[in-house]
Parts: C-alpha cells; sequence; structure tokens
C-alpha cells in the first residue's frame, strides 16, 4: 500500500443529505455522514465516552435487496487511528420502515441505537449487517 493509500484510508468522511419524508409527508434535506448508497451515520457531533444516540442508515444496492436488510442485526466496529483499539461501537437491528411516512420502494435501511467510542480521535467504522461488510467510514470523535 502507498502512503497515499494509507493516508485517504483514514480521511474523514464527507457530509451529504438525502430526502427523508418530514412531519408534513414532504421530503427534507437530511444530513448524513459516510457513503451514499452504501453506509453512514447522522452527520452531528460524536462525544468520546458518551452514549451517541444514532441512526446507522444502511443501503442494499437496491430496493429489494435493502428491505431483505429489514429486522436484521447491525454492528459497527470502531478502530481508532491513533491507538489502534478496536471496539464493538455500535449493535442494533434494521426497522421496518412505518409504510405510512416511508412508502415504498425503500432506497435505505435504518437501525437505531447508541455510537459508544471510548476517546477522541479519527475512528474508522467498519459496518456489517448479519456478519457481512456493508462498507467503512472514517468520522472525528470530540
Amino acid at each position: 500500500m502507498t502512503a497515499s493509500n494509507k493516508a485517504d484510508e483514514w480521511k474523514v468522511s464527507p457530509v451529504f443529505t438525502i430526502p427523508k419524508p418530514g412531519p408534513d409527508g414532504k421530503d427534507v434535506p437530511y444530513g448524513l455522514q459516510g457513503v451514499n448508497n452504501k453506509f453512514a451515520i447522522v452527520d452531528g457531533p460524536v462525544i468520546a465516552g458518551a452514549k451517541n444516540k444514532q441512526l446507522v442508515h444502511i443501503w442494499g444496492g437496491t430496493p429489494e435487496k435493502t428491505e431483505q436488510l429489514f429486522n436484521k442485526s447491525v454492528k459497527v466496529i470502531g478502530t481508532s487511528k491513533e491507538t489502534g483499539k478496536v471496539v464493538t461501537a455500535f449493535e442494533g437491528a434494521i426497522g421496518v420502515p412505518n409504510e405510512n411516512i416511508i412508502k415504498p420502494p425503500h432506497y435505505y435501511s435504518e437501525a437505531v441505537g447508541y455510537l459508544i467510542l471510548p476517546s477522541k480521535g479519527i475512528w474508522k467504522l467498519d459496518a456489517y449487517v448479519d456478519n457481512k461488510s456493508f462498507g467503512s467510514i472514517v468520522i472525528e470523535v470530540k
């Protein structure tokens, strides 16, 4: 691996928005950090040592594959750039959307829970659904 690839591996993931239904049913922009159409978390501060309430977003690639993720377990493994420490940062299950609010086709799935990382710095998060990898993102923990 070249030095530039190694640096890219720890580059903080970008922030982007997706449309989500608001209280009135109309789409509103929703800020996420990660890899669009793969794996992302809600854009916001992640505090070291705290239970950060989080909505993990995972895309299956197609609406059919995304729907196959519903009710499956999600685990996110965190690796610290500074210390190399590896922790289970998040565990949860993908919920089944309320069809009255989120109409099919389902482009993404969500798992609610707490993201817990023990120290400040740069962390790589690897997402798994039923032990299958769904990508990695890099965040800064404050």
